[in-house]
């Protein structure tokens, strides 16, 4: 059963910001509130259609898709939740949520540096980037004088520009409304079409995903080898022959923000906590310094992919890299690991049970890398770390 019987929407924005509606200079909690009106009339429609026409859709009045949460005409909260926490929360349990972007943080609480938009914000993408989207307002507003305003303002505008959500740009009340209309739409599109080519665990009993399951455990790392292999090469990268010596080793050329890197592909066959899988990836980037001389042909790497057959987590990454001290970033994908001293970085893709759900997990984490513009950190860590190949193998050869 879904959580709501409803789609539940949030607009988050200043409401106290002016915006020219109908030709005057009006409150955005105006607009809001003729926002969330439209936004729970709204029926299912293609661009065109008027949907406003309940005529055309008969027996619906009563059954609408959509219920739009905005602080104005909110219920109280209990007593041991403060404005904060319930729009926190609201951020949280929205399907979709319209972030409306004129650069103001809105309040902040017992005099933090973090106004609640900003705080909305985070806490929406910490629940899933996915279903934020926004709306730039132009011009954007002033810096207040108020120094705790300011510096509010300031943190919120840089973390803003962080992003890539703000693709919509509106100077007026109707170019708000058409906008958010529209970000919605395709909003609902994204999370239904994603939702509908996520594996379903259960099904890993039928199909190919019961051959992988009696497979033994060499069989299952060569398909799970080769799945991620094929992906790569569909998705136009080049696989790199490497010397008689290396053969275990599975290598791709993969443009990453433009740079030629060199990844290497490998695969835990069962579950992290049998010894016998893991045994079969080891701590491969030990031996990094044997591409010494394949790096030479791209712009950095190596970095590794690892498939694996069930899930891992934070600590068994950290084991496997050999100390702590590292970042870790979780994702639907599984985790993405980086060392920022030895430029190190490993992928630990998740439940690839299946050759869709590992085709799933590697298609996720590359869609991640652009979206959140870890693409350029990781092809800088990767460039690192070809120099620090390139110095061992130098006292190496000497």
């Amino acid at each position: 059963m879904p959580k709501s019987e409803k789609i539940r929407v949030m607009i988050s924005s200043r409401c106290e910001a002016t915006i020219h509606y109908q030709g005057k200079p009006t409150k955005l909690s105006e607009v809001r509130l003729l926002l969330q009106k439209s936004i729970k009339t709204s029926l299912f429609a293609k661009p065109g259609d008027d949907a406003s026409n309940l005529e055309a859709w008969p027996g619906l009045e009563e059954d609408k898709f959509f219920d739009c949460w905005i602080n104005e005409d909110s219920a109280g909260s209990s007593w041991n939740e403060t404005w904060w926490k319930r729009c926190q929360r609201e951020s949280r349990l929205a399907d979709v949520v319209i972030v409306v972007y004129n650069g103001e943080s809105g309040g902040s609480i017992k005099k933090e540096p973090m106004g609640i938009c900003h705080a909305e914000l985070e806490a929406a993408l910490a629940t899933e980037s996915r279903k934020v989207r926004g709306v730039r307002l132009l011009p954007l507003a002033p810096l207040p004088k108020d120094p705790l305003q300011r510096v509010c303002d300031e943190k919120f505008r840089a973390y803003a520009d962080s992003l890539d959500i703000f693709v919509q740009k509106a100077t007026t009340g109707e170019e708000l409304i058409r906008a958010v209309h529209k970000e919605l739409r395709q909003a609902l599109l994204e999370l239904v079409q994603s939702a509908a080519v996520t594996p379903d665990l259960a099904t890993h009993n039928t199909g190919l995903g019961l051959a992988w399951h009696r497979m033994s455990y060499l069989q299952r790392r060569n398909a799970m080898r080769a799945e991620i292999a094929s992906t790569l090469t569909n998705r136009g990268s080049t696989p790199e022959k490497l010397k008689p010596k290396e053969e275990e080793w599975m290598t791709f050329w993969v443009t990453i923000a433009g740079k030629k890197l060199l990844v290497c592909v490998h695969a835990v066959p069962a579950a992290f906590s049998q010894s016998a899988a893991r045994e079969k990836v080891g701590q491969p980037f030990l031996m990094d310094h044997t591409l010494h001389d394949t790096l030479a042909g791209g712009d950095g790497g190596p970095l590794h992919i690892v498939a694996c057959y069930k899930g891992a987590t934070e600590s068994q990454a950290l084991k496997m890299l050999g100390f702590p001290d590292a970042t870790v970033v979780p994702g639907e994908f599984g985790m993405h690991v980086a060392d920022s001293v030895q430029k190190i970085q490993m992928v630990m893709l998740k439940n690839c049970q299946s050759p869709t759900s590992t085709q799933r997990a590697l298609t996720s984490w590359l869609e991640w890398l652009q979206r959140s513009d870890e693409d350029d950190e990781v092809v800088k860590r990767a460039a690192a770390r070809k120099s620090i190949i390139a110095a061992i193998a130098s006292v190496n050869s000497s």
